[in-house]
């Protein structure tokens, strides 16, 4: 995981590079249409219905892929008699372009959402050192390229998250889960409110907002008793926890609001404990970016516990495998730790590549090598 954060990075400096690079600017401008031209093409796809969308056209995906690949060319070239950090990146842009292109020719939507998320997540972080409006406008202008009416609001909201419109993505998803012909219990069992919860979390300064909307949710008048009663709780939890996302980060805070969702129930798919999971969650991440040179051991126990929030908050059908990359993180982290073994085991138990079950693993290993990380931990085949 930490290698892939890294090699997300790079997207932004492939942006920057083509801005700094001494060409034409109308071949600059033609370079990043084409780029933008090919997420929006793919990015849909990631979301895709396999069992009732028509085929993918691998002529043109493969189209869209060399578009990346070539790009990935150029910074690497770019990068030549620059500093160490960007000339590493611009060879990770490379590994992560080769991501994609797996994930796409497996036809494994999952991981190729993943990718393609983070891709634009930096694609955003470049625009952030351009004028505020070039900011401000990179989602949209990407969304407007897409092909999204027709994709139903849940998976429209994930190419809004994918693509920074995180306040898009909210209205959309308030206004499903208020929709009378929507009932509470389908979209309990369809994760829908836990996936509103968590992109407001993860992306909210002000939690009134969130709190605003729990209140307007319990307000109906068709809500079982167990849906009442954890709106109740996420309602108190926000108060209570409101202040903790202010301030530097704060790694001690972390594991205290993680320590105490882990007492909330017993119940292991209880998901009463969700605001104390995402805000213990957002504390964890800020804290792990704030800090680069962070210890491993403290690192691969970040990392552990966040794997931890998202196994109790998964949905049904997740949108992106972040359990098994936050524990081969933790595992690549600290490989001789004290977690490391319990990381792996919970990568076999509970893990999955696109409906490959880790503990049997044999297509998936292009990204996640199971045996490879077995390796690195040190554990024999005939361990028990």
């Amino acid at each position: 995981m930490k290698h892939l954060r890294h090699t997300l990075t790079a997207l932004v400096f492939m942006l920057a590079a083509a801005v700094a690079t001494p060409a034409p600017a109308a071949d600059t401008g033609l370079v990043m249409r084409d780029v933008y031209d090919a997420i929006a093409y793919l990015l849909p796809l990631s979301v895709r219905n396999s069992e009732t969308d028509s085929p993918w056209d691998r002529e043109l995906i493969d189209a869209k892929l060399e578009v990346l690949s070539s790009a990935s060319h150029a910074l690497v070239e770019h990068a030549k008699g620059q500093d160490t950090e960007f000339t590493l990146l611009a060879r990770s842009f490379d590994r992560l372009v080769g991501d994609i292109s797996a994930s796409f020719r497996e036809e494994w939507p999952d991981y190729a959402y993943y990718s393609l998320m983070e891709l634009t997540d930096h694609c955003v972080a470049c625009h952030s050192r351009l004028p505020s409006e070039s900011q401000q406008l990179f989602g949209e202008r990407l969304v407007a390229r897409m092909q999204i009416e027709d994709i139903e609001p849940e998976n429209r909201a994930l190419l809004l998250v994918a693509t920074r419109q995180f306040d898009t993505a909210l209205v959309l998803l308030e206004q499903r889960l208020l929709d009378p012909a929507l009932d509470p219990v389908e979209a309990e069992y369809r994760g829908i409110i836990v996936r509103y919860l968590r992109v407001a979390l993860s992306t909210a300064n002000d939690l009134e907002r969130v709190a605003d909307f729990i209140d307007d949710y319990a307000a109906r008048d068709d809500l079982p008793y167990y849906l009442k009663r954890r709106l109740a709780h996420w309602r108190s939890a926000l108060t209570r926890l409101a202040g903790s996302l202010s301030g530097e980060p704060n790694l001690e805070r972390a594991r205290q609001v993680f320590d105490q969702a882990t007492k909330l129930t017993l119940a292991p798919g209880n998901r009463i404990r969700a605001v104390e999971d995402f805000i213990a969650a957002r504390l964890m991440r800020t804290y792990l970016v704030a800090h680069p040179d962070l210890d491993p051991a403290v690192r691969a126990e970040l990392y552990y516990k966040l794997a931890i929030v998202s196994l109790r908050t998964s949905e049904p059908e997740p949108a992106v495998p972040e359990m098994e990359m936050l524990l081969t993180a933790a595992i690549e982290a600290d490989p001789s730790g004290p977690l490391a073994e319990q990381a792996y085991a919970m990568l076999e138990e509970y893990g999955y590549v696109h409906e490959e079950h880790l503990a049997r693993q044999l297509e998936s290993r292009v990204l996640i090598d199971m045996q490879t990380l077995r390796e690195k931990i040190g554990i024999a085949h005939d361990s028990p």
